[in-house]
């Protein structure tokens, strides 16, 4: 009772901590251990927030219409880059105050359906009630997704707006037109000698630490950089062992004798033939492999190179186990035949309701297209001509049959492609027969009208069973796997490596958005592993993989920021070396005359005929802008000094100045500026503006 009095008189005081409490539970949700904001958005572009919801709607719906090969995180980046895109323009749009009625949105959203069937009336006009209907039935399906399409229809005709106005401010002037002709109809040609900096080897050259970080925080927009991981890692591959093989095929050589087995239900005993004596050889097949029965003839020259000497093998003997792919094989030549691989054919199709791709105003049954298919026959019987007439007048009436020219049909080709009751009757019948052949379309009366290409073929039972590590196997391989990982976390990684017979696979420059990893293939796991705000350098970690496990080491972290001089070295180096070049080479030039500089310099004077700057080329060289600048920069007969260029340090010397006739007008010239200008005016004003605000970008935290 003490006590309750006690936490009676201090009331205030409690509710003043509990309040406290509550505050702090509430600001960790937002707050990080460091202060920062909990990334609980994918993103944010300036004050805009790209919401998780809506985002994982558009990068679902990006997944599902580019299909399979398309990768989540390329969808990520897709969605990413144009709800950025959006997120920009927005601002810009809802600065100049830009609107689109209701109205209008609707009209667009209908334009996107109005070609398709499903939504025109009788008469081809766009039928409103069937729009309504089917729009009706996604807002209740799928109500987010619509008005995420809605609201994107909205944007893209605001954005159209918003660009037809930008477009429409920009001109050219009768001036730049001017210039623009200049830069393309002037001409100079000059005399020079170039040194090139290859003279010079690179050895010669020096280029410091120093000198690579004070050029690099002289450009610091160019060696900006996203965080980076270097990472190397091993592949402990879950492959069946030579004792997994060895057990497979004495499975499979239990098939070649009689066994006897016990069913567990019935507790008695049952007989399975061999394979050779086995009765139905499809249901055999079914029994005991995990590859389907094959019906088709297989021509010798199509078997696998595992697979070539069942050619040779009697009907009715087997062969094998032997190795095809993945599988472990037993085949047994079930028949030996020469199959003409090219039949020319022609086809009356007799389709009945709810056959394959039947037409719609089909409505004869089966049994109805059976003694309909037997009639026509029996008219033709074996008769060319007879065909041939049919053939014509069902070709142009098709009411009741269907009278198509197949052509070629390729046995080792396109034979795939067609039904099998089909190609059945082909590949069974002598060039000339008539007959009738049942498929899934309906029933064919067949005219083979030619053959080619006689070829031997063979038809086999395979059971295969795919070679898969056993247990066992998959119970070393994990316990050798976690062996190395811990004697890697104090050991030498590569040396470990080599001890087990497994091969180093270094990555250098991991991003945080990158997917694909040489030799596992896209592998997300590994690469957050990496990013992850808890990892430090020499961190090792077992994934499990579809090939096996993969044990990765973490070597090097480089967050977002610039390069460091050895990253910048590879990019930075040349450009010094080459600026270091240029002077020692100008250092040694003293006489001012070019065939002198030439003799001196052990180099030959060239010529340069009619260079002009909007395409400054120097045949033999390459393109030399600050060359030809100087060149339209001098007086005919002036000779230049040293001009440090791309390739090489030259001199000129100006001998003749071509001048293009003055024109009435120029408009032609500033149009085309124009317009060059409307046409990349979109994309460069979204990259600038991309430069002009602060994006948060969370991608790599959820995907």
């Amino acid at each position: 009772m003490a006590i309750l009095g006690k936490i009676r008189n201090q009331g205030v005081i409690l509710i003043l901590v509990i309040a406290l409490a509550l505050f702090a539970f509430i600001i960790q949700g937002v707050l990080t251990s460091n202060g920062q904001k909990q990334a609980d958005a994918i993103g944010y572009v300036g004050d805009t927030e790209i919401n998780r919801e809506s985002f994982a709607r558009k990068v679902e719906n990006a997944s599902q219409n580019r299909g399979a090969n398309f990768s989540q995180v390329q969808a990520v980046n897709s969605v990413w880059d144009a709800e950025v895109r959006n997120a920009i323009l927005d601002q810009q749009i809802k600065a100049t105050g830009i609107r689109v009625t209701d109205k209008k949105v609707a009209d667009q959203v209908k334009d996107a359906y109005r070609s398709n069937p499903q939504f025109l009336n009788e008469d081809g006009s766009f039928s409103e009630a069937e729009f309504k209907t089917f729009v009706d039935g996604i807002k209740t399906t799928n109500p987010a997704a619509w008005n995420d399409y809605v609201a994107g229809t909205a944007t893209g005709a605001k954005q159209e707006l918003f660009f037809n106005l930008l477009k429409s401010g920009l001109i050219a002037t009768n001036v730049d037109g001017e210039m623009e002709y200049r830069m393309e109809n002037d001409n100079r040609s000059f005399s020079f000698v170039n040194i090139p900096y290859s003279t010079i080897s690179d050895s010669a050259v020096d280029v410091s630490k120093s000198e690579i970080d004070s050029y690099v925080s002289k450009h610091k927009e160019q060696f900006k950089v996203d965080a980076q991981r270097d990472i190397e890692f091993v592949l402990f591959e879950d492959k069946a062992s030579q004792s997994d093989r060895d057990a497979l095929k004495a499975d499979l050589n239990k098939l070649l004798t009689t066994q006897t087995l016990r069913n567990l239900s019935t507790k008695e005993d049952y007989t399975v033939p061999a394979f050779t004596d086995a009765t139905d050889l499809e249901a055999f097949v079914s029994q005991n492999s995990e590859l389907p029965y094959n019906d088709r003839y297989v021509m010798t020259s199509n078997l696998s190179a595992n697979a070539k000497a069942i050619a040779g093998v009697e009907e009715g003997k087997t062969y094998g186990p032997y190795e095809d792919g993945e599988y472990l094989k037993l085949s047994l030549v079930e028949d030996k035949k020469t199959i003409n691989d090219s039949v020319q054919n022609r086809h009356i199709l007799i389709a009945y309701a709810g056959a394959q791709r039947a037409a719609a105003n089909i409505t004869q049954t089966k049994e109805e297209a059976k003694a309909t298919a037997d009639s026509i026959f029996n008219l033709i019987g074996q008769s060319k001509t007879r065909f041939d007439s049919k053939f014509e007048y069902f070709k142009e009436n098709k009411e009741v049959a269907n009278g198509q020219d197949i052509g070629w049909v390729v046995y080792s080709g396109n034979a795939r492609n067609f039904a099998p009751g089909f190609t059945k009757f082909l590949y069974e019948n002598e060039n000339g027969t008539v007959g009738i052949a049942e498929s899934s379309f309906g029933y064919h009366i067949i005219r083979i009208d030619d053959v080619a290409a006689p070829k031997p073929a063979v038809k086999i039972a395979t059971v295969a069973k795919k070679v898969l590590a056993s247990k066992q196997t998959g119970k070393e391989l994990f316990t050798k796997t976690v062996k190395f990982q811990k004697s890697a976390k104090s050991g030498d990684f590569t040396a470990l490596a080599k001890e087990n017979a497994v091969t180093t696979t270094p990555v250098k420059n991991l991003k945080p958005l990158d997917e694909t990893l040489p030799v596992v293939g896209q592998n997300r796991s590994i690469v957050k592993w990496a990013f992850n705000e808890d990892r430090s350098v020499g961190d090792i970690e077992r994934f499990e993989t579809s090939q096996g496990y993969v044990v990765v080491k973490l070597n090097k972290m480089s967050e977002a920021g610039n390069m460091s001089s050895e990253e910048a070295s590879a990019k930075v180096s040349p450009i010094l070396r080459k600026e270091k070049k240029a002077k020692m080479i100008m250092d040694k030039i003293k006489a001012t005359d070019v065939a002198e500089i030439a003799k001196n310099q052990g180099q030959t004077s060239k010529i340069a005929g009619a260079v002009n700057r909007k395409n400054p080329t120097i045949t033999g060289v390459g393109e030399e802008p600050l060359v030809v600048g100087t060149a339209f920069g001098l007086a005919q007969g002036a000779t230049s000094k040293p001009i440090a260029g791309e390739n090489g340090v030259f001199v000129i010397k100006l001998t003749s100045i071509e001048t293009a006739p003055d024109l009435q007008n120029y408009s032609a010239n500033a149009n085309t500026l124009a317009t060059q200008a409307a046409n990349q005016s979109t994309s460069k004003l979204v990259e600038a503006l991309k430069k002009s605000v602060e994006i948060e970008d969370n991608r790599s935290v959820f995907y």
